[in-house]
């Protein structure tokens, strides 16, 4: 009786002490007691694009701040500036050729 229900705990094919490192980690970040970043180091996790489809996998809703939202704002302002100069560069090279 006991395995089964331990299996149930598990997803099959699962490793069970995986599965609790897992369900702890997650339950410390829903509840603020560890960072994102904590949480990609605890799980062994190599990006915040992975770790977005894991918690969304996990039914966990993402942590996104206005920092968040203003800090991809910059960056993006500074990526489409960056293109349209090498856009404006390649214009200028295609004239003198």
């Amino acid at each position: 009786m006991t395995r089964g229900i331990v299996a149930q705990l598990a997803e099959e094919g699962r490793d069970l002490s995986r599965a609790a490192l897992e369900a702890l980690a997650i339950d410390a970040y829903r509840t603020d007691r560890i960072t994102a970043h904590q949480l990609c180091e605890v799980l062994d996790i190599p990006s915040r694009y992975e770790l977005d489809g894991f918690l969304e996998q996990h039914g966990v809703p993402l942590e996104y701040s206005i920092e968040d939202f203003e800090r991809e704002g910059a960056t993006s302002g500074r990526l489409w500036e960056k293109r349209q100069a090498e856009l404006a560069r390649d214009r200028e090279r295609q004239r003198g050729a």
